[in-house]
């Protein structure tokens, strides 16, 4: 056997199975109408989807104009409430929270000023 041989037979087996692929392969063209998209199919859909929408909108709108608003809960006149736990907002330097540091050295009654008179930087 050649190497001329062996090409032979290799071009023979090549070409009888391109025959045999030839024969049971549909057309292009029939392959590509059937894979391209109707134009039907998306125009369908996206009526669909712009009509739920639509509909989740009003609907929403409905019953946003339907619900009452909550009842108003109104204290009886004279009474107050006091929370439990109250008592532990209350420390003993209560004052020292409530009210502001002074800026001024000299108007603070617990500084103490120098004997000699001098200011305070």
């Amino acid at each position: 056997m050649s190497p001329e041989d062996d090409q032979t037979r290799l071009r023979a087996a090549l070409t009888e199975a391109h025959r045999r692929d030839a024969e049971t392969t549909p057309p292009f063209a029939r392959v590509w109408a059937a894979a391209r998209p109707r134009a039907s199919r998306p125009a369908i859909r996206w009526g669909v989807v712009s009509a739920s929408i639509a509909a989740v909108a009003v609907a929403l709108l409905v019953w946003l104009a339907r619900t009452p608003p909550p009842p108003v809960a109104l204290l009886p006149t004279g009474t107050r409430w006091i929370a439990p736990t109250d008592f532990l907002l209350e420390t003993p330097d209560l004052v020292t929270l409530r009210t502001l540091p002074t800026l001024d050295p000299t108007r603070d009654p617990d500084l103490h000023l120098p004997i000699d008179g001098r200011k305070l930087r």
